[in-house]
């Protein structure tokens, strides 16, 4: 199977499936590097530095990504809501400054406001190609508008859609995992979406659809991605939930329990679904736990340096503030946001 241009196999419920996704080129960079912030601590970072200048060491043995997740349609600047002209500006500001940038979305992406339920998700979707996400996963609001739709979307979308709890009768309703070389590195991600699927989105969104047991799907995936890739870093791209949940219901088992009772292996979990601020990421039996609250009101960072004999992690979070003090709003975003504005009230009116 053959999809946006990326080489990969298609997953089946049996048998071995692999996933292979090439580092595509980054969009070209606006040429601006306006002001950032990066963390304070291992890697002798300034956070009050007028520029998001890269740690001490070899760039090419840095990796940085960049998380959102519970965005819910807020694609426009609000009160205490950077919107995706202001995390444009921030993203083009670390690809000038790092050789390795990977942007990824834990889901609850395409619902949520006018702008993007008027469009069925399509406003979302040109935004994020625009910022050159890599890889996302479906939350459960991402099938607010039907599978269906969700798969058009995907088909819109230039990142990796991943996810291996969802199955449609019996087969994989996307690939489950893919596997990234960046920074000279095997990065396998592995999407999870949350079996609460269930209950929080409308019986005829998800009909036929089938949300396989999370903790025996994402063993079995951690070990074949082990065994297939040898990957240097595993990350798991979760619309999970962290910490809010029941965990003695399957439904509604949570990330943290995930971790330290059924699931080992993973090297960071980009969490989203409890809107969770984890301003530092949570350290859980050996994965680096990560989530950056909701509605674009954060930008998670988690820098990678694989210039020991083992990687070492520094996470923290780019406020709203943080980027209206530092930075300007990307004019090509601007002027695509204003343009989808438009189009979405257009759709109110027929």
């Amino acid at each position: 199977m053959t999809s946006k241009g990326k080489d990969h196999k298609s997953g089946q419920k049996n048998g071995k499936s692999a996933f292979k996704l090439n580092r595509r080129n980054f969009l070209k960079r606006s040429g601006q590097s306006i002001a950032g912030l990066m963390a304070a601590g291992l890697f002798s970072f300034n956070i009050t530095s007028p520029k998001a200048e890269a740690s001490d060491g070899e760039l090419s043995e840095k990796l940085v990504i960049l998380h959102t997740n519970d965005m819910h349609g807020r694609i426009e600047e609000d009160d205490g809501i950077m919107g995706m002209a202001y995390l444009k500006s921030i993203v083009d500001d670390f690809r000038e400054n790092y050789e390795n940038v990977m942007l990824v979305d834990a889901g609850d992406t395409f619902h949520g406001r006018p702008i993007a339920d008027n469009l069925d998700g399509r406003s979302v979707v040109d935004t994020m190609n625009v910022l050159g996400y890599d890889v996302m996963t479906a939350g459960n609001h991402d099938f607010n508008f039907g599978y269906e739709r969700m798969l058009e979307l995907n088909e819109k979308l230039e990142a990796e859609m991943v996810s291996a709890n969802v199955e449609k009768d019996g087969d994989l309703l996307l690939p489950p995992y893919t596997n990234i070389e960046m920074a000279g590195k095997n990065i396998a991600v592995l999407g999870l979406a949350t079996p609460a699927t269930r209950f929080t989105t409308h019986p005829d969104n998800i009909e036929g659809i089938e949300f396989p047991n999370i903790l025996d799907t994402t063993r079995r995936y951690v070990e074949e991605i082990k065994t297939t890739y040898n990957p240097d870093l595993l990350m798991a791209l979760g619309h999970v939930g962290y910490g809010a949940n029941n965990p003695d219901d399957e439904d509604f088992t949570t990330t943290d329990y995930m971790i330290k009772n059924h699931v080992d292996g993973i090297d960071i979990f980009v969490d989203g679904h409890s809107h969770t601020r984890i301003a530092e990421g949570d350290w859980q039996d050996g994965t680096l736990v990560v989530q950056a609250y909701e509605y674009l009101k954060k930008l998670g960072v988690v820098e990678v340096d694989f210039s020991g004999d083992e990687p070492t992690y520094q996470a923290h979070l780019i406020s709203a503030d943080d980027a209206f003090n530092n930075y300007d709003p990307d004019e090509e975003m601007a002027e695509l946001l204003e343009e989808l504005r438009e189009e979405a009230a257009a759709q109110m009116l027929l």
